[in-house]
């Protein structure tokens, strides 16, 4: 069967409205959060907290009127929504069934296993007392012994740890940031506790990671498919599962102008490339309110189409999140998004909020071509950029001094205002 093929704007549209980021927020209030989540895919999650916190920004670029309390609501009141995973994910609810099996096996270098064989006694222990006492964090635990790792200070922490990502235990809440851990057959119906058998669940977990990478290539594809299994694949066992879900219809070969070999696209999402091939917009993603072509979007820095080198692929737009290199070696700064105004990256800012003076800081912006910074339309899609991250962060003001040249500070500064 021949290849799809399509032109990197295009491609750019499909893998933007894929994750509700183009063209424009079609999630709105707190309802939104849960909704959005179940459509586009798990939000990493990450505590670090600048100009909110990296999971709040993903949210905010497709929930309009988004605010950090929806998601806390969807989370521990609604119980739609739950977090698991080393690497801290949070996804919607029903995906529960089609996580356990991965739970059960989850480790890191035998980490879980060892510790599980040497402290039997302290894993029942602390499960006998969240049963007894009901949700309780690390610190409400007996004391315990000193351990070496960066997931507990104190064995009775790292026992916690090992009981929620086996899903014997689930975030019940969480108290300035620390989790409290309750039962997991407590907090959800039994309905979800019962795992979607095992090919089921591979194939579901499979899809749905192809789904949230848009057009994924050979390697995204073999990283879906280590997500949706606990064991590893060979490069031929992968080759095969493709050709399979090639022949079942499921996958369809795209070939896009410029990029080296092919992607794919699963068959849900064929009908909306089509749609964007023919010049039309899938009528599920026209947006609620403003347009990126009028509201530039400040991209959190660990969104998936921009994140870990997508970026430059997609948009031809380095980007490389700072935060944790030497201030020396930083290129641009500790905290710089990407800005994305209609379907293109058109510059970065760093950017703080200063909580002690109520301000938005923009401690320094750059643009991506010249005509950028002479562009008003594009001033006024900043200013009513940050003009969301103000309301959404609480900060009673936006510090433009870094902006240049002045007529571009003035444009941005009036959109912000109004």
């Amino acid at each position: 069967m021949p290849a799809i093929e399509v032109d990197v704007a295009t491609a750019r549209r499909f893998v933007l409205g894929r994750q509700g980021l183009w063209p424009g927020r079609r999630w709105r209030g707190p309802d939104g959060v849960p909704n959005a989540i179940r459509e586009v895919g798990p939000i990493q999650i990450d505590p670090l907290d600048v100009v909110g916190r990296s999971h709040d920004l993903a949210l905010s670029a497709r929930v309009d009127g988004y605010r950090p309390a929806f998601l806390a609501r969807a989370l521990y009141e609604q119980r739609l929504l739950f977090e698991w995973g080393g690497t801290l994910l949070v996804r919607h609810i029903e995906e529960l069934p089609f996580t356990l099996r991965r739970m059960r096996t989850a480790d890191y270098q035998d980490r879980r296993a060892q510790f599980e064989r040497s402290h039997p006694q302290l894993m029942r222990s602390v499960l006998e007392e969240i049963e007894r006492r009901g949700p309780l964090s690390s610190r409400e635990l007996p004391r315990g012994a000193r351990v070496s790792s960066y997931r507990a200070r104190r064995d009775t922490g790292l026992a916690l740890y090992y009981l929620w990502l086996r899903g014997d235990l689930m975030i019940e809440s969480r108290v300035r940031g620390e989790r409290r851990y309750d039962l997991i057959g407590r907090l959800v119906s039994k309905r979800l506790l019962v795992p979607a058998p095992e090919a089921e669940a591979r194939r579901h977990n499979f899809r749905s990671s192809v789904r949230g990478f848009g057009l994924p290539n050979l390697s995204e594809l073999g990283l879906a498919l280590k997500t949706a299994g606990s064991t590893p694949w060979k490069a031929s066992e992968l080759r095969a599962w493709i050709a399979r879900e090639e022949r079942a219809g499921e996958l369809k070969r795209v070939r896009i102008d410029g990029w080296r070999g092919p992607h794919w696209v699963d068959a849900e999402g064929e009908r909306a490339l089509n749609a964007l091939r023919h010049g039309e917009v899938p009528r599920a993603w026209h947006p609620l309110g403003a347009a990126t072509e009028v509201e530039a979007t400040f991209l959190a820095p660990l969104e998936i189409v921009s994140a870990r080198g997508r970026s430059k692929r997609l948009f031809g737009f380095d980007y490389l999140w700072e935060v944790y290199k030497p201030a020396a070696k930083r290129r641009w700064g500790y905290y710089t998004l990407p800005i994305l105004h209609g379907e293109r990256l058109r510059a970065r800012a760093d950017l703080k909020y200063d909580r002690s003076s109520g301000t938005l800081r923009v401690l320094g912006f750059w643009t991506e071509d010249r005509d950028a910074a002479r562009d008003p339309e594009f001033a006024h899609a900043v200013g009513r950029g940050l003009a969301r991250l103000r309301s959404m962060t609480g900060a009673e003001r936006v510090d433009l001094r870094s902006l240049r040249p002045r007529s571009f500070r003035g444009g941005v500064s009036a959109a912000a205002r109004a």
